[in-house]
């Protein structure tokens, strides 16, 4: 893999290079977004604000109804196992991609699996305060807030080319003028979702520490609602560039180049933590146990082998609290300046 991180504000000689290969679909949990909105929506969402408050109103019309076939070998009684998954990829290829595994997952708990779908991480993240979801794939950002507001717990982490960390990549179009970062200044940019780690947190914090900010240094921003649709934006011209999840881009960029091979890297950030599997601190202690030992020992079942594979994921693993600390000193960076503002 070639390296983007010559310089956020790099000179005109910079160019970035082609990912080639995929890293890992992981990143369609991440940190990053919705894939509830199309590119159409797109074009009419307004300028980007960060909102004066992270607990987000879970959104009932914007809701992805829970898994109508959901059942279970167990019998019609069993209690559920209630699955969260941030989609940033489009509601139906979230299914497509993580039912099998995640229907495993459940059967080896002997409970029928039910998978929920929200519209936003902040959605996400309200329904594991309120208890109301066992377990979920989140966004590396959203785990920071759930931890240090309500005490949501890790409770184990993808293992990617013998790796937990990922980055954020900042895009061009392949045949734009633009070269670094810098030269995006006055331009149109895409966010992803506001609580996003690498389609949101990073480039603001980048941006502040050169005295910028979203509205002082780009001519427009929006959100895009998802990583994919951003990649859209900017290979169709919607936006000059955007910034997602490395994860999502090198994922895309194997399966299907449509978009990624219209975009060109301008930088690629730091490593962070990688987006992790986390469960409410109110969840039964057995359930807790049980759910870790089946996700630790998955790489072992022969069941659980391909379905790995096409995810791109090597195992699941351990993780700390003490992974997350940059994207926390970013969070409360964040914290503080919503503060100020109030």
């Amino acid at each position: 893999m070639g390296r983007h991180d010559a310089g956020l504000f790099g000179g005109p000689g910079q160019r970035s290079q082609r990912i080639g290969r995929a890293v890992v679909f992981w990143g369609l949990l991440l940190c990053a977004s919705a894939g509830l909105l199309g590119l159409a929506t797109i074009a009419m969402l307004g300028g980007a604000r960060v909102p004066q408050t992270r607990r987000a109103k879970v959104d009932l019309g914007h809701v992805v109804p829970e898994d109508p076939q959901a059942g279970s070998p167990r019998g019609p009684n069993a209690q559920p196992l209630r699955v969260a998954v941030a989609a940033m990829l489009s509601p139906k290829d979230t299914r497509r991609w993580y039912r099998d595994l995640l229907q495993l997952v459940a059967e080896r708990a002997g409970r029928p699996l039910v998978l929920v779908q929200r519209g936003s991480y902040g959605e996400i993240n309200e329904l594991l305060r309120q208890g109301q979801i066992d377990m979920a794939f989140v966004c590396s950002g959203p785990y920071v807030a759930g931890h240090d507001e309500f005490g949501l717990e890790l409770l184990a982490v993808p293992m990617v080319n013998g790796k937990t960390v990922y980055h954020a990549y900042f895009l061009a179009h392949r045949s734009s003028p633009i070269e670094c970062f810098g030269d995006l200044r006055g331009r149109t940019f895409a966010f992803t979702d506001p609580d996003s780690n690498t389609g949101y947190l990073v480039p603001c914090y980048e941006l502040a520490q050169r005295g910028e900010t979203p509205e002082s240094f780009f001519g427009d921003t929006f959100f895009a609602r998802s990583h994919d649709n951003a990649i859209k934006a900017v290979a169709e011209g919607m936006a000059d560039g955007a910034s997602v999840a490395q994860l999502i881009w090198d994922f895309l960029h194997a399966v299907d180049p449509t978009h990624t091979s219209q975009t060109k890297i301008l930088y690629r950030s730091p490593p962070y933590g990688i987006p992790p599997v986390v469960v409410p601190p109110e969840l039964n202690g057995d359930l807790k146990r049980t759910l870790r030992a089946i996700l630790l020992s998955l790489h072992r079942d022969p069941r659980a082998t391909s379905l790995l594979a096409r995810l791109r994921i090597e195992r699941f693993v351990l993780g700390e609290d003490a992974m997350y600390e940059s994207i926390r000193k970013m969070w409360q960076w964040r914290e503080a300046g919503e503060r100020a503002k109030s």
